[in-house]
């Protein structure tokens, strides 16, 4: 049975306190709604039907489907990211993520495996998986996804005067300094951001 976690998810989902609930359900306290999503108490037949129809679902789906899976994209891994010196970004998914919808539905994502220790200042560690919003452009200072002669390397990016500035997070290694003809050149491109990273162990 799923009914806790469901119950939890679509008031997140439809921005519903546990107050509003309770309220609409005739409750006086929002306690009782948060003993059903602690697992402590369950509501009766009547009061299931009724959450039900609020928030326009089955039964059957608010107490035996599991929600969250339903409610999440396939979010596609690709290739492999070197942590220090830029390795080939091989283009074809090698796996897939599964993450929830709300963390995945604003723009494409994707996941690249780290290689190397060039950013562990900011955890970011040999075997995580970093996940990166598809974009081409980057704020000064964030740390984004940037390809290099078809080469994807993960660093923190500054924009200064004409130069664009590759920093990693471990001082053994020297910051990558490029000029407006190296950008072109070399066909420098920013394309992601990085969100979050998932470590692996």
């Amino acid at each position: 049975m799923f009914f806790k976690e469901n119950l939890r998810l679509l008031r997140k989902q439809n921005s519903v306190s546990q107050n509003e609930l309770a309220d609409f359900l005739g409750y006086k306290s929002f306690t009782t709604v948060q003993k059903w999503e602690d697992g402590t108490s369950m509501p009766n037949a009547s009061t299931i039907s009724k959450i039900a129809d609020f928030f326009d679902i089955t039964i059957n789906d608010l107490l035996n489907v599991n929600l969250r899976k339903i409610n999440s994209n396939l979010i596609p891994v690709i290739g492999i990211i070197r942590g220090g010196s830029p390795l080939f970004a091989d283009q074809n998914i090698i796996d897939y993520e599964r993450v929830e919808y709300e963390e995945s539905n604003d723009g494409e994502y994707f996941y690249l495996d780290v290689v190397g220790d060039s950013m562990k200042n900011i955890r970011i560690l040999d075997g995580d998986r970093v996940y990166i919003r598809k974009q081409s452009t980057l704020n000064n200072g964030e740390v984004g996804v940037i390809l290099i002669d078809d080469e994807a390397t993960l660093k923190r990016v500054f924009f200064e005067e004409d130069k664009l500035i590759l920093k990693s997070e471990n001082e053994l290694y020297e910051p990558m300094i490029y000029n407006v003809k190296d950008v072109s050149d070399k066909n420098i491109k920013i394309i992601g951001k990085l969100i979050h990273n998932k470590i692996r162990y």
